[in-house]
């Protein structure tokens, strides 16, 4: 039910040391508000996302006593780390029973087949625990986890990582509730022409002040571009001139031309991406090429 990634991508599948049971809370949402003397009620100010508290329970099963050292031992290695680390969840096809008589519920868990969904995870640090409680040769472990960035799921691909992916559900990259469209073509994220549609996939708005997204134009435009997403009506212009082999890169809230820093010559807007379908345009000059490198997240 849960594989840790730790930051330098080395994976850890919990189901070999016990039945992992990850359970994740929704996110937190944080209200500051303020009282207006002679007004009735509060007037809401901000309202914004919080943090996601997740725990993890680890069922334990050791074949003797050194193993319940072991099992200890082994299992602070993966998850006492002091560094952020991710967690994906698991699930299991079918179930399994401890059948009277057996003293370990070792036979149910090899019993039972796991399914890893690698699709979804979550960037997390430990904020408390306890140590393993033994019953015999039976234990328990719980840990409580909160988002250490931002709180929502995330893919570990990003948009350009589709662009030759086939339509195969839960084969490599896809998989159901995802934000895919099983009639639909596979979105694209790279662009020649000056009008397009650019799909976020996850179910959260794209806000490069926080998060990762960056766009490459490369074409001819004498005097600047003008970059519209008319879903959120969010433009973006430059005012300096592309020749045909220079790149122009929004990477966040930097404006770089062939990796030089320029926002003196541009308006100093952000590009947002709401969920869904995003209709942009690219004006001033011919288009050569535009990609989004964008990740997907969901509440």
């Amino acid at each position: 039910m849960t594989i840790i990634e730790k930051m330098n991508g080395e994976r850890f599948d919990l189901t070999k040391y016990g039945i992992p049971i990850l359970k994740v809370g929704p996110v937190d949402i944080v209200y500051d508000s303020e009282n207006i003397k002679g007004r009735a009620g509060r007037n809401r100010t901000t309202r914004y996302y919080g943090i996601r508290k997740l725990q993890l329970k680890l069922l334990l099963d050791a074949v003797d006593e050194t193993d319940t050292i072991m099992l200890r031992d082994r299992l602070a290695e993966i998850l006492d780390d002091a560094e952020d680390f991710y967690v994906y969840e698991q699930v299991s096809k079918g179930y399994a029973f401890e059948f009277p008589g057996e003293s370990s519920f070792k036979n149910s868990i090899d019993q039972l087949k796991w399914k890893p969904h690698m699709y979804k995870r979550w960037r997390v640090e430990r904020i408390n625990n306890d140590g393993i409680e033994w019953n015999g040769l039976k234990g328990k472990r719980v840990i409580e986890y909160e988002t250490s960035d931002l709180p929502f799921g995330e893919t570990p691909f990003r948009s350009l990582d589709l662009q030759n992916t086939e339509k195969s559900w839960d084969i490599g990259l896809l998989a159901w509730g995802l934000g895919f469209e099983w009639d639909g073509t596979m979105p694209s994220y790279s662009f020649a022409s000056n009008s397009f549609t650019v799909k976020n996939l996850g179910n959260v708005k794209l806000n490069p002040r926080h998060m990762p997204v960056k766009i490459t134009v490369k074409g001819v435009f004498p005097s600047g571009f003008t970059l519209t997403n008319h879903s959120t009506g969010d433009v973006v212009s430059y005012t300096g001139s592309l020749s045909a082999g220079d790149t122009f890169t929004i990477d966040g809230v930097s404006y770089l031309k062939n990796n030089q820093h320029v926002t003196g010559d541009t308006n100093k807007k952000i590009m947002t991406l709401q969920k869904g379908d995003n209709q942009f345009s690219l004006n001033g000059g011919t288009v050569h090429s535009i990609s989004f490198d964008i990740p997907f997240y969901y509440l």
